[in-house]
């Protein structure tokens, strides 16, 4: 997805950088932000860069209009490289949670051996 917005946008730029257009482009900017300033509120009316935007994404977006339960499956599943990664970050932040000592504000607890203890084996466990 991030690679169809990118796409798109980058069309977008380099039909505005384009000179055949960009002052009309332009043009139509500074006006939809003067009538934005004018009345309150910025609706974009005038403006021609976010329909084309729009315009470009739509299109990118209906090769995968119609596709089957099994197709959309597919191209959304994760692959083995990311599955295992999920599994690698998940396993290391549960153990950094069950590991850490709980955040403790009463002074006297703190100052028990039973919690110096619990603190000192969980430290001693994080920092292998």
């Amino acid at each position: 997805m991030k690679e169809i917005v990118d796409a798109s946008v980058q069309k977008v730029f380099s039909y505005v950088a384009d000179p055949a257009h960009s002052a009309e482009i332009k043009r139509g900017s500074f006006e939809a932000a003067l009538n934005g300033i004018r009345t309150g509120v910025m609706t974009y009316e005038g403006d021609q860069i976010l329909p084309m935007i729009q315009g470009e994404i739509a299109q990118r977006l209906t090769k995968f209009q119609g596709l089957s339960k099994e197709e959309e499956s597919q191209l959304l599943a994760l692959s083995a490289n990311q599955k295992t990664i999920v599994v690698d970050n998940d396993r290391k932040l549960k153990n950094e949670f069950l590991g850490a000592a709980p955040q403790i504000n009463h002074g006297t607890v703190k100052t028990t051996p039973k919690y110096k203890a619990y603190a000192a084996m969980a430290k001693a466990a994080n920092s292998k």
